[in-house]
């Protein structure tokens, strides 16, 4: 798998360093992904002037597990009227058929000009939102997101949006735990409006800076089957239950107790969604002890069985 980085003069610095952050943190913690940074010319600037040299150009032909990153430019409109932006916006006509596409602010009007948004919703900067929707009729952009997916395509909003995209992209097509890693090394606070996709359970909870609390974070979903105390949880994070009871409370308003369940079943939807295991199998890998264990908690969180739940979301 190749990510591309596809720049243009006048490419917005954060938008391309975000993102390109927490895929070089991914791939230090097992991502296996190859990186380029490709253009219409070997060389150029960005806004604010930092030049970029060596680039490669662009590919003939990608592979379906190829990855495509479209960063914003200043002056949107005007940089996609390049004698390099027409040419990129003929390659990505030519070359892009399933292959998942990342926009970061402005880069969703790249993506229209090519036509990969014809009939998908979308969003942009928020200051591009009327000017792409009179530019593009046949796209649904949407306004106060800060990303939205539409299959092949995930866009967002602007500038460091790119990146909590970028972690959301790491979790749902590769590693939840990776990207819980990732969010933390960055320290990324996670911002959402009620309609944006739904963080997968490894990211919910995640806001904090507390490191105690990070530690058992991390030994619970690396070790689902596994069956915690409260008091190895303490020992864990080095604290009394009572101050890890404490802790969680003030900075995830949830006991010990309720984020190991909410991790299990959080696991168990993922299994549900994405496999034809048995709900005996999934329970299993959830550690539970029994299927009839399992199926409570199940239906005790929501609101449905884990059939009717596999019925409603299952991708397989």
């Amino acid at each position: 798998m190749t990510i591309y980085f596809v720049l243009l003069a006048g490419t917005l610095p954060l938008d391309f360093a975000g993102p390109l952050q927490v895929f070089l943190e991914a791939r230090r913690l097992g991502l296996e992904c190859e990186i380029k940074y490709i253009s219409a010319s070997e060389q150029l600037g960005c806004d604010g002037g930092l030049q970029l040299a060596n680039l490669s150009p662009l590919p003939t032909t990608l592979t379906p597990t190829d990855i495509i990153v479209l960063p914003g430019c200043h002056r949107a409109f005007c940089a996609y009227a390049t004698r390099d932006a027409q040419q990129t916006i003929q390659w990505l006509k030519k070359v892009v058929i399933e292959q998942t596409v990342l926009t970061i602010c402005s880069g969703a009007v790249l993506a229209a000009k090519a036509g990969l948004l014809v009939n998908k919703s979308c969003t942009t900067h928020y200051q591009l939102i009327d000017k792409m929707r009179i530019a593009f009729p046949e796209s649904q952009v949407l306004d106060n997101r800060i990303f939205v997916e539409d299959t092949n395509i995930i866009s967002s909003a602007g500038i460091s949006s790119g990146i909590d995209m970028a972690i959301y992209f790491v979790s749902t097509r590769f590693s939840e735990y990776i990207a819980a890693q990732v969010a933390q090394e960055m320290l990324v606070y996670f911002r959402r409006t009620g309609q944006d996709p739904q963080l997968s359970s490894w990211l919910q909870y995640r806001n904090h800076m507390h490191r105690s609390i990070h530690k058992v974070q991390d030994a619970v979903c690396r070790n689902i089957t596994q069956y915690y105390s409260l008091e190895q949880l303490a020992n864990i994070a080095n604290l009394s239950q009572r101050q890890l009871s404490r802790l969680f409370s003030i900075h995830l308003g949830i006991t010990p107790r309720e984020y190991l369940q909410h991790i299990r079943i959080g696991h168990a939807k993922q299994l549900l969604k994405r496999s034809n295991s048995s709900v005996e199998v999934v329970a299993q890998n959830c550690g539970y002890s029994s299927d009839r264990q399992f199926r409570r908690a199940f239906s005790q969180t929501t609101d449905m069985s884990p059939q009717q739940y596999r019925q409603r979301y299952s991708s397989v």
